[in-house]
């Protein structure tokens, strides 16, 4: 109700499309909202070694597709679920025209405030084919965060060096016509395919990946126009980072008092005050938002 509910209030009337459990295993009333709301459901199995070790991401991890490839036989092995779903974006995309447009988000963090697709929220007309979405860069960039430091090491001890500065990427959000995110996922496929970094560092996340590509001009080389959109500003508005384990005390606080990043009827704003069309991990303001949420745009 977080994710689809708010987004169907805000009057986005076209289709959301998600990935979830097969319809015998879903919880009692799950089914039936989602046909309610219009979703477009892909049940999937799948069967996994081993759980996620770090609470912060939650995916299983050492996981094969059960029914998704022909005679069941999963081609890419065992890795984590945070990467499987880009075979899924992959096939979806190919049941949509040139002219579409995506946003591709975790659910689980995410609620609406606006319709994201708005005439007011996104100018289509600018030139850019990719829209990605950072964290907030006074409390959190490469070279002050061990995980993503952690995982561009992946591709060299001396990576995360030569990117310390740069801010980190969030691989929850990416927004773009189709062109754009097509060339988006096949990148990213094509990077987990040949680095397999789950393999050899045990990486659980997709974010690397992410940030690799952004941060060395891959998107660009492949003549992609990359908009990397700052924290509380565009469509989508990530702001776990500014509740983070690292956030010096000084530096930290509630969003409405000290971060001013709610208005009078508590909605997210960006930084021009404007309201967050879409607000991306909210989970991490939990205690301040959760009742909110529940009471003001969950449906």
């Amino acid at each position: 109700k977080r994710f689809v509910g708010s987004l169907r209030a805000t009057g986005y009337k076209d289709d959301i499309v998600l990935a979830t459990s097969p319809i015998h295993k879903m919880k009692p009333g799950v089914e039936n909202y989602l046909r309610t709301n219009r979703v477009l459901s892909y049940g999937f199995g799948y069967g996994c070694k081993k759980k996620g070790g770090r609470r912060l991401l939650v995916t299983p991890a050492g996981c094969t597709l059960t029914d998704w490839h022909e005679g069941g036989v999963d081609p890419r092995g065992p890795r984590p679920l945070a990467l499987i779903r880009y075979e899924f974006y992959e096939q979806w995309l190919k049941s949509y025209s040139e002219q579409s447009w995506f946003l591709i988000l975790d659910t689980r963090d995410t609620i609406f405030q606006r319709n994201p697709f708005a005439p007011d929220v996104l100018d289509r007309t600018l030139p850019v084919d990719l829209h990605l979405f950072e964290e907030n860069r006074q409390v959190k960039w490469v070279g002050q965060c061990p995980f993503n430091s952690a995982w561009l090491a992946c591709w060299g001890r001396d990576v995360p060096k030569r990117y310390t500065n740069n801010s980190v990427v969030c691989s929850g959000s990416t927004l773009g016509p189709a062109h754009g995110v097509r060339t988006y996922v096949d990148g990213m496929l094509k990077e987990m395919d040949s680095q397999q970094c789950h393999v050899k560092r045990g990486t659980e996340s997709d974010q690397g990946y992410h940030n690799y590509l952004q941060d060395t001009g891959y998107w660009i080389k492949q003549g992609l126009r990359v908009k990397s959109n700052a924290q509380g500003t565009g469509v989508v508005n990530t702001i776990g980072a500014m509740n983070g384990h690292r956030v010096p005390k000084h530096m930290k606080g509630r969003l409405d008092d000290f971060w001013k990043a709610r208005d009078a009827e508590g909605y997210i704003i960006n930084w021009d005050g404007t309201r967050s069309p879409v607000v991306h991990q909210w989970d991490r303001f939990a205690k301040e938002l959760l009742k909110w949420i529940d009471r003001t745009v969950a449906h």
